[in-house]
């Protein structure tokens, strides 16, 4: 970005940008005008009491497993079923805060095959959930725009940015893209948005905004100060380190690191609570029976607000929780006890300060911190290992994500980081909606990520020339009667590298022995900077790229593009100058059973 980012104009090929923030416990969408791509709106979503800028990440499927309802209206559709006849919601498929399913380590990654499991156990297609998913909040948005402008909006006069977790692998942002191309998205009209630059690039900006024109600038452009990013959603604790260059621009210093220490990690702690106070049978029943759906979809939703505005400095002693009556019938029943104080007097908390008057527990404040307290002690852990490394150079910490509103969080890490004068710990307004809104800036905007660090070292299985000295025995293999080594490792990219936007890496190889006149040529990924061969434990197959028309002996330019939120592969046929613009489909059944192509580095 330049000086005048006010008169700067969007990057978007298209009328507006769209953004859809895909969360493992809320989602919504939102967008701006190429004419005025800093006015960001969003919708508003109503639930029973709630208003809310996202919808619970919630998913109702008819019996055929064809789409009915997302978000508040998913619930109430479902809880009603279950009130007019709990026999025949038991063929509707539910499903919440499945998100998670996307595993972010390296050895899982045949995303193909995964499953959601619904409310009541039954598993379906986990790209068939996602498809209906993005598919229902790209139609609400177009609903919505339609509503409020006189001319017609269509997909074509939009470019869509879905926001994903830094820490996802590739696999998992690939599974995302072909869930929205599938849902309607067209795949050249369609960017991924690392979800703490995303927050870093709104944060920056968000002074732009027409309510914003009086907001400070999270750092000064002509400081180059590092800043890290702290994105604590429903399920993920997403955390980068940043640095805004002089002319605008965000750099990535080190790859996004994290953990599952989301907003999610509170809600489990507390239902363990509650599995100690009313017992697992009572609350197994308040989650699996079909009668209880609305009183349980009620419940956490209200704790989910609850549990952002704890004040832990102001209720020292006592915190009161609304407890359905559906939840103490079921206790009641299975207890075989009509007072709630004495079924609290037989359960494991029994003289730990924790009372029960007109339909709310009255809980001890020190409880419920110890309920926070484990998922804040592994975010401040992680956070200081990685602040010891950047040291007295880190000026800002940055929290955003529904999570980081949760004020014991804020504290912890403020208590724990905060130096007076030397490093303040910032939480933006409305931090839950910086994500949100940073892909937005990002849609017009992409190239203000000038620089990031490759997550993983990357290269291409090659058949090299057999060396006694440096290749393994059992690697040997004949090829036009010469030595060849087997699946050696050629680098591209050594994790760790830093790489800027567009970044283009590219070889020269010889095809030996292709077959039917194609080659495959299978693109790898490595934990380890220095890989040897292509199967080693550290090391895993992402995509193959297809190259047709190829004679034995032929010359080819392979290209790997990287610095995007995703992995580009071209290649160059050398001999009859064709060129080919390939996206290799890391999903496909070929990773699995990959057919053994060669070819030698020249």
């Amino acid at each position: 970005m330049c000086e005048s980012e006010k008169e700067r104009k969007s990057k978007a090929s298209h009328m507006l940008v769209a953004a859809i923030d895909f969360g493992t416990t809320y989602s919504g969408y939102a967008y701006s005008f190429k004419d005025k791509w800093a006015t960001v709106r969003t919708n508003k979503w109503e639930g029973g009491e709630q208003i809310s800028y996202k919808a619970p990440t919630a998913l109702l499927l008819n019996p055929d497993q064809s789409f009915k309802a997302f978000g508040f209206e998913a619930e109430s559709f479902y809880a009603n079923l279950t009130s007019d006849d709990s026999e025949t919601c038991k063929e509707y498929y539910f499903f919440k805060r499945f998100k998670l399913i996307l595993k972010t380590e390296l050895e899982e990654r045949v995303h193909r095959k995964t499953q959601c499991v619904d409310i009541s156990g039954r598993s379906v297609d986990a790209a068939s959930v996602f498809t209906h998913s993005i598919w229902y909040l790209k139609k609400h948005m177009l609903e919505a725009l339609n509503e409020s402008h006189a001319f017609e909006i269509t997909i074509a006069d939009i470019d869509f940015v879905i926001t994903v977790p830094a820490i996802w692998d590739d696999t998992a942002k690939m599974f995302m893209r072909e869930a929205a191309i599938k849902a309607g998205i067209p795949g050249n009209q369609l960017l991924f948005a690392l979800e703490p630059e995303a927050a870093s690039i709104y944060c920056q900006l968000m002074y732009l905004e027409p309510q914003n024109e009086s907001s400070f600038r999270v750092t000064e452009k002509d400081s180059e100060s590092k800043y890290m990013v702290v994105d604590l959603g429903g399920g993920t604790a997403d955390i980068t380190l940043h640095q805004l260059q002089r002319n605008g621009t965000i750099v990535e210093l080190n790859p996004a690191s994290g953990g599952l220490w989301g907003g999610t990690c509170i809600d489990k702690a507390f239902e363990t609570f509650l599995q100690n106070l009313f017992g697992r049978e009572t609350m197994e029943t308040f989650q699996t029976d079909p009668e209880y759906a609305e009183d349980f979809f009620d419940f956490w939703q209200g704790f989910e607000v609850k549990k952002r505005a704890f004040d832990f400095e102001k209720d020292t002693e006592n915190i009161n929780i609304r407890i359905p009556m559906g939840l103490t019938d079921i206790a009641k029943k299975i207890k075989k006890e009509q007072n709630v104080d004495k079924i609290i007097e037989m359960s494991k908390l029994k003289g730990k300060g924790v009372k029960f008057d007109q339909g709310k527990l009255h809980v001890p404040a020190k409880i419920i911190k110890s309920i926070f307290q484990s998922t804040a002690d592994k975010i401040v852990s992680h956070l200081r290992e990685l602040v010891e490394e950047v040291g007295q150079d880190l000026k800002v910490i940055l929290m955003v994500g529904g999570f980081s509103e949760c004020g014991l969080i804020q504290n912890c890490v403020r208590e724990t980081f905060e130096l007076k004068g030397k490093r303040r710990v910032i939480v933006p307004n409305q931090c839950g909606l910086a994500v949100l809104k940073g892909a937005v800036y990002f849609g017009h905007h992409p190239e203000i990520i000038s620089e990031r660090v490759a997550r993983y070292t990357y290269g291409v299985q090659t058949w090299s020339k057999f060396n006694r000295m440096q290749h393994k025995e059992h690697k040997r293999v004949v090829i036009n009667s010469e030595d060849r080594c087997r699946d050696v490792f050629f680098k591209f990219v050594t994790k760790g590298d830093r790489l800027t936007a567009g970044y283009k890496k590219e070889y020269l190889f010889q095809a030996l022995e292709p077959s039917a006149g194609s080659l495959d040529c299978g693109i790898y990924i490595s934990n380890n900077r220095n890989p040897n061969y292509v199967d080693d434990d550290d090391c895993q197959k992402l995509g193959i790229l297809e190259i047709c028309g190829v004679e034995d002996g032929a010359h080819i330019e392979e290209s790997l593009v990287f610095g995007h939120t995703e992995l580009q592969a071209r290649a160059r046929n050398c001999e009859t100058n064709k060129e080919y613009s390939v996206t290799f489909d890391m999903l496909s059944e070929k990773i699995k059973y990959p057919k053994q192509k060669s070819w030698e580095k020249i």
